[in-house]
């Protein structure tokens, strides 16, 4: 005859069992979130060397039609968005980067902003 297994070491066994298992699963969900983490950080590194070219094309345009930028801490992320939604010389170079505006348009409106911009309030 087979030896008895008393319910109380089964029990035991199972919850051993149901532990070893649960580490494993874990252990697994911790190995894919740390890959995952990983990418993630080459990803967003990636990403911000690629926002910063795109200010650098903006910085370019600026120097080339000596108009001066100074745009704020590449930190600032809602100084960055303000800075786009309200200065002009952005304003036109988005629109021409969007395609909304020729070449000989968007060098027009530029043209203009000095003018705008040392104009006196009444005029």
């Amino acid at each position: 005859m087979g030896k008895i297994i008393p319910y109380s070491e089964l029990a035991r066994q199972h919850q051993i069992n149901l532990l070893e298992h649960k580490r494993r699963e874990y252990r697994e969900r911790e190995d894919y979130l740390a890959r995952l983490r990983k990418l993630l950080f080459k990803i967003e590194g990636q990403m911000r060397q690629a926002e910063f070219l795109q200010l650098q094309v903006f910085q370019d345009l600026a120097e080339t039609f000596k108009i001066p930028l100074k745009f704020p801490s590449l930190g600032d992320r809602v100084g960055l968005q303000e800075f786009f939604a309200t200065d002009p010389l952005l304003l036109i170079l988005k629109e021409f980067l969007a395609d909304r505006l020729t070449a000989a348009q968007c060098q027009q409106k530029i043209m203009e902003l000095p003018q705008k911009t040392t104009a006196p309030e009444g005029a």
